[in-house]
């Protein structure tokens, strides 16, 4: 089993109330046990490309991560509806084992656990699901092993399908991808449950020597994605020279639209050349515009994939309507990576015309070529819409960068600093999307997260805010530094007010603590100015 260093974790008193409270999120320590009791929580547990913390669609947050109790460390779910205020706690009296690595995911149906356990001196990989979430004591179904014998599962991910949002009656609702890599071959392996309650052992759908992450999986009806990072010459860019690129990754994808029958063969998220990937503008001291080239690799692991779509119809606003990806240029950093006649191997072109009616969205970071090391990861947004043929649309989400030092605020960084933790989120049925992320400046030692956000369903992303030390000390997270981690939901929450937050689990300073940061956006403005422009039309 693979060690991970053991955190602390400062509980509150808990509360059986089940009232949803919209109101602006109050900042709160995870609560586990009666108040007076302690407990860590393996750091382990949190630190992987999979999502720990999930704002449902009534409202509720739900939670997952390995609690230390004695030698061993327990699987825990724990859940609110009150905006983070008190916390409860599930134990699961069927995993006896020591957890490793987890992640959770929720939908109509219910919430999804994807985690290891180490058994017997040997890791496996179970699912766990509860058709009531926020129950006074909800029900786990807990599979036995989804990975098979020999297999050492690790980079679990998990991910619900929410094709039926808002349609309840959609036969299509319940699908659930989980994925995960063999730490020993570097084999991917995906497995789809199509009710949402019986978890079949995932199938190896790629062999990958050079894979270096395990699978970020979507999915969406019957359509699954999956992304992850590998040093693969048919993946790598050939023009970046090889000193460039040395220890460092791209992403790649796979799909089936067949609900993982079948694959399509590993195609690089940005293409084949340099000049396929996106720029960073970065402003000089004089105020002139440098354009750099984000083709260097990346250094950190895999990044999240989301499936989405839009319960509602074009006319509005939301839905597929904002632009057609295909009449947008190379020079609008459309990049189109499939023939609009292939299809996956064994899959009839009938069958995959169904219309899934969603886009996917890929979390990634580059860093920029021609700048000295170490040089800032910089964020980047990749989306394509769920059909045969249809190109990648890549955006730069970050900070506006800039070369002076001087000019660093809340909404600009450089690229001295180390950003890390780059994961992307969405608010439900709106066009506003973010990417949060951790900044650390190695000259003065201080940390910030960071927020970029989008309010046109991902084109751009022009608005910016930040979270010093100091000002997230003032939430609750105190001593945030190199070693912070967090992890944030991939559903942003919107109060009774339309502002718009993100939410995230923290873990600094000994504890985990949960704060939802504001955006900076609001959403019933938004709407108000949407619905104007559609009055003057």
């Amino acid at each position: 089993m693979l060690k991970g260093s053991i955190m602390s974790i400062r509980f509150l008193k808990l509360t059986t109330a089940l009232a949803i409270v919209f109101a602006t999120p109050a900042l709160q320590s995870f609560a586990d046990v009666p108040s007076g009791m302690t407990a860590t929580i393996s750091e382990q547990s949190i630190h992987n490309a999979g999502r720990n913390i999930m704002r449902t669609a009534d409202g509720g947050i739900v939670a997952t991560y390995a609690s230390v109790n004695g030698n061993r460390a327990e699987l825990t779910f724990s859940r609110t509806l009150d905006n983070g205020q008190t916390w409860m706690p599930v134990s699961f009296s069927e995993v006896t084992g020591n957890v490793g690595q987890a992640a959770v995911d929720s939908n109509f149906k219910g919430s999804y656990i994807v985690f290891t356990e180490e058994v017997n001196g040997t890791l496996i990989s179970r699912m766990a699901f509860t058709g009531a979430p926020f129950a006074e004591n909800p029900e786990f179904i807990v599979s036995d092993s989804v990975s098979p014998v020999g297999v050492i599962p690790q980079d679990v991910y998990v991910q619900a399908s929410r094709k039926g949002w808002g349609q309840l009656s959609d036969i299509s609702r319940e699908t659930v991808a989980y994925g995960y890599q063999d730490a020993v071959t570097g084999d991917l392996y995906v497995g789809v449950s199509f009710d949402g309650e019986t978890f079949p052992v995932a199938q190896k759908v790629l062999a990958d020597p050079y894979a270096a992450s395990g699978p970020a999986v979507a999915v969406r009806g019957n359509y699954v994605v999956a992304s992850y990072q590998t040093t693969h010459p048919d993946i790598v860019p050939s023009d970046v020279p090889v000193s460039m690129r040395a220890d460092r990754t791209y992403p790649a994808w796979i799909e089936s639209m067949d609900g993982g029958k079948t694959w399509s063969t590993p195609r690089p998220v940005f293409g084949d050349m340099s000049n396929d990937f996106p720029v960073a503008e970065v402003a000089s001291k004089t105020g002139e515009i440098e354009y750099l080239r984000l083709a260097a690799g990346t250094d950190l692991p895999n990044s999240p994939t989301l499936n989405w779509g839009s319960s509602r119809s074009s006319t509005s606003g939301g839905g597929r309507d904002y632009v057609d990806l295909r009449t947008r240029g190379t020079d609008e950093r459309a990049n189109p990576l499939l023939n609009p006649e292939e299809t996956s191997p064994g899959v009839q072109m009938a069958s995959v015309k169904d219309n899934e009616n969603g886009l996917t969205f890929v979390q990634t970071s580059m860093l920029p070529m021609g700048v000295d090391e170490p040089g800032s990861e910089v964020s980047i947004v990749s989306f394509r819409e769920i059909e045969p043929g249809a190109p990648w649309t890549h955006v730069v989400a970050h900070n506006v960068l800039t070369a002076d030092p001087t000019a660093v605020d809340r909404t600009t960084s450089t690229l001295d600093v180390d950003a890390t933790q780059f994961q992307y989120s969405a608010l439900i049925d709106t066009k506003i999307r973010a990417t949060s992320y951790k900044e650390m400046d190695p000259s003065s030692g201080e940390a910030r997260l960071v927020v970029a956000v989008s309010t046109d369903t991902g084109m751009t992303f022009s608005h910016h805010t930040s979270f010093s030390a100091a000002e997230l000390e003032a939430r609750g997270i105190t001593d945030f530094d190199a070693a912070g981690i967090f992890t944030s939901s991939q559903c942003l929450f919107e109060d009774r007010d339309g502002e718009v937050y993100v939410d995230l689990m923290v873990s600094q300073g000994g504890e985990m603590r949960f704060v939802s940061l504001p955006t900076g956006v609001n959403a019933a403005e938004l709407r108000e100015e949407e619905h104007a422009a559609l009055i003057t039309e």
